[in-house]
């Protein structure tokens, strides 16, 4: 627990981390852009030496890169998959022995030992840039994908707002890949906050101080008569009469405890009016769900990631502007 490794992520992963320990990886390694970058770091000396070459990003096809293709096409460490090992050897047919090909072989002996140390429920993200970003996912497809594990999401990262490119279209933007080891992987949905405009024109102060929502669209039916509970009359409201059926939406229970959320609908139903939940007012046609503004409520984040200029103050809850005011995007990469 609360541990840092210095060094070459490749041997301290097979070194210190055992299988099946880890529920998130994220790595942001170098782009093979053919730049150095400065050392954070210096005092480089002879076992600082990993340290050092991790700031070089100009990839060679040396000692090291044969000894990675060596450990995939012979599989030494048992880590790869049938896969994995035939697109290896596919890319060397394509590409050669060259800069790109040292830096894909490095790569994934490094994302196969990121496979072995996930837990089942665990997610990888896989930071890089359009240079490689579509050779990276191919090895991830072989190393993940293949042994039951899912691509989620290429998200984009838009880094900067413009960049002066002469002979191309300005490259803006990074790439992170998302893929899980199982169907059984932990995901925790990451919210952006409200427009304060949003807010002041949907919500309204009550008799509680709390923020209610009053603008529509908050139902407890969905379209079409069904069967069972769902279609069964609850407090003289009957559903299956207009050719409804009784739809809890999400956002009453997800703050619920399980032993509200698997009741059977009915009870469901009888339990969200008595916590205050559900209104019923003379007139209306049917019940109703209260929605009051939560903190950490807002928009599902998208695969679009992007700071919006001159968005300072317009933002509810805060006097940042959108994109620093979520994702604790300090926290994900090096450059913000």
């Amino acid at each position: 627990m609360n541990q840092l490794f210095y060094g070459d992520n490749l041997d301290v992963l097979r070194r210190f981390i055992r299988d099946d320990t880890v529920d998130l990886c994220y790595i942001d390694p170098p782009f093979n852009s053919k730049r150095n970058y400065n050392q954070i770091y210096n005092n480089i000396g002879q076992d600082d030496h990993a340290q050092a070459q991790a700031f070089i990003d100009t990839w060679t096809w040396n000692d090291h890169a044969i000894e990675c293709y060596d450990q995939i096409v012979d599989n030494t460490n048992h880590t790869q998959t049938t896969q994995s090992i035939n697109l290896i050897l596919g890319l060397e047919r394509v590409l050669g022995p060259g800069s790109l090909f040292a830096y894909l072989v490095s790569m994934t002996v490094r994302i196969a030992e990121v496979y072995r140390t996930l837990k089942s429920t665990g997610s990888f993200y896989m930071h890089c840039d359009p240079t490689s970003s579509h050779y990276l996912k191919l090895i991830c497809d072989a190393l993940f994908v293949s042994r039951g594990g899912d691509f989620k999401n290429e998200i984009i990262w838009k880094r900067t707002s413009s960049h002066n490119a002469r002979r191309s279209f300005g490259p803006v933007h990074d790439v992170v890949l998302f893929f899980v080891k199982s169907n059984k992987y932990t995901f925790n949905i990451v919210r952006r906050p409200y427009m304060k405009g949003h807010v002041e024109s949907r919500y309204a102060e009550d008799e509680t101080g709390q923020l209610k929502f009053i603008s529509g669209g908050n139902i407890l039916t969905g379209s079409g008569a069904t069967g069972g509970d769902s279609g069964k009359v609850w407090r003289g409201f009957d559903p299956s009469a207009k050719n409804r059926h009784w739809a809890v939406p999400g956002f009453l229970t997800e703050d619920l405890g399980a032993d509200i959320q698997d009741l059977p609908l009915l009870e469901k139903l009888e339990k969200l009016y008595e916590l205050g939940l559900i209104e019923i007012k003379p007139g209306n046609e049917y019940p109703t769900p209260l929605r009051y503004l939560k903190e950490g409520d807002g928009q599902p984040v998208q695969d679009i990631w992007s700071y919006q200029p001159y968005t300072e103050g317009t933002v509810y809850g805060t006097d940042k502007g959108m994109m620093k005011t979520y994702l604790g995007w300090e926290l994900l990469h090096r450059n913000v």
